[in-house]
C-alpha cells in the first residue's frame, strides 16, 4: 500500500516580533528625553542659583590692610569689559579704601545684581532736619568721589528719609525737600572731586522706599540715610544687544 504523505502544517509567522522591537525603540527615546530634561534642569539650577547669589549682594568689608586710595583708574578706555567686572574691580578698590576706616561699621557697601551702592546714614552726615555736610565727614565722600571718577557708569545720588516728622528748627517744609536737599549736597561733593556732570543725576525720596517697615527707633534711623548709586545706563545696555553688522 502507497503511504499517504502527511500533510505539513504550515509554519506560523510571527506578526508581533515588531511590537517587541518598536517597544524597545520607544524607551531608548524616552530614556534620551529624560536625560535631556534632567541636564537642562541642572543649568537652569545653577543659574538660578548664581543669579540669588548677585541679587543678595555682595559685602565689601574684608579684610585688608591699606587706608590709603588708589585712584589709578580701573579700566583702561580701550578696554571693554563687562559691568560685573567694573562693579567687582570698584568692590576691590571700595574694600581697600573702608577696611581700616571708622568707617567701616558705618557705611553699608554692596554689589546688588548690575548695581554698586554705596549706603551712608543721614546720622553720620548731617545734623537733625538739616542738610549741610559735617566737616569732619567730607573727608570719606572724598574718597569715595574719587573712586567714583575713575569707575565708568553713571551715578545716581538717592535722598530717603524716615515718616518722622520733621524738627521745628528745620528749614524744609516736608521730608521730600529735606531728602533732596540731602543728595544735592553729596551730589555737589562728588562733582567737586572730579565726577563729570553728565555722569550724575539725584533724587529725593523722602519716606517713600525705607529699607526697613519696622516701627521702631533703630529702624526709623536705618531709613534715614543717602544711597550712592553706580550702574549702566539702559541705553547702553540696549546698544550692547545688539548684533555689530
Amino acid at each position: 500500500m502507497a503511504r499517504k504523505r502527511e500533510k505539513k502544517t504550515p509554519e506560523k509567522v510571527d506578526t508581533e516580533g515588531w511590537v517587541m522591537t518598536f517597544g524597545d525603540l520607544i524607551s531608548l527615546m524616552l530614556t534620551f528625553f529624560v536625560l535631556i530634561v534632567s541636564m537642562s534642569t541642572m543649568d537652569n539650577l545653577t543659574l538660578k542659583e548664581i543669579s540669588d547669589q548677585a541679587a543678595v549682594g555682595i559685602s565689601v568689608f574684608d579684610r585688608g590692610s591699606s587706608t590709603d586710595l588708589d585712584i589709578t583708574p580701573i579700566v583702561d578706555n580701550n578696554q571693554e569689559i563687562s559691568m560685573q567686572e567694573m562693579l567687582l574691580a570698584a568692590r576691590q578698590k571700595a574694600n581697600r579704601m573702608l577696611s581700616n576706616s571708622e568707617w567701616k561699621s558705618k557705611v553699608n557697601a554692596r554689589v546688588v545684581k548690575d548695581k554698586f551702592m554705596f549706603s551712608l546714614p543721614s546720622s553720620v552726615l548731617f545734623s537733625e532736619g538739616g542738610a549741610n555736610l559735617k566737616e569732619q565727614d567730607i573727608v570719606i565722600l572724598r574718597r569715595l568721589a574719587r573712586l567714583l571718577a575713575s569707575t565708568p557708569g553713571h551715578i545716581r545720588v538717592e535722598g530717603h528719609t524716615s515718616s518722622d516728622a520733621l524738627p521745628s528748627g528745620s528749614t524744609y517744609p516736608d521730608a521730600w525737600s529735606l531728602s533732596l536737599a540731602r543728595a544735592a549736597s553729596v551730589l555737589h561733593v562728588l562733582e567737586a572731586e572730579g565726577v563729570s556732570h553728565a555722569r550724575l543725576s539725584l533724587v529725593g525720596y523722602g519716606p517713600s522706599k525705607p529699607v526697613s517697615a519696622l516701627n521702631s527707633v533703630f529702624s526709623r534711623a536705618k531709613n534715614r540715610r543717602v544711597d550712592i548709586v553706580l550702574y549702566e545706563p539702559q541705553a547702553k545696555k540696549r546698544a550692547k544687544k545688539q548684533p555689530r553688522l
